[in-house]
């Protein structure tokens, strides 16, 4: 999973609802069992998102991208359907 929101609209929720919402659509109406991102480990905020949304923090993933020409960390994040 992948997102990007304008600054301006940063620290209002909007992101933590959106993914909420397309976990829950996803899971719904798709077969698919898990949805796993990968936010920059210098992004908190996205981070913060993926917790709210109630995704579990699996651990990091050093040297996993380059970005402006620096390799950086990323942190894998999970969220696995609930059985009914």
């Amino acid at each position: 999973m992948g997102y990007y929101v304008a600054a301006e609209y940063w620290g209002k929720g909007i992101m933590t609802e959106a993914v909420k919402q397309i976990c829950e659509y996803v899971f719904d109406s798709r077969d698919i069992i898990r949805i796993y991102a990968e936010p920059f480990a210098h992004n908190s905020a996205s981070c913060r998102v993926l917790e709210k949304a109630g995704f579990q923090y699996e651990g990091t993933l050093g040297s996993n991208a380059v970005k402006n020409g620096k390799v950086i960390d990323m942190k894998m994040y999970s969220l696995l359907k609930r059985e009914a």
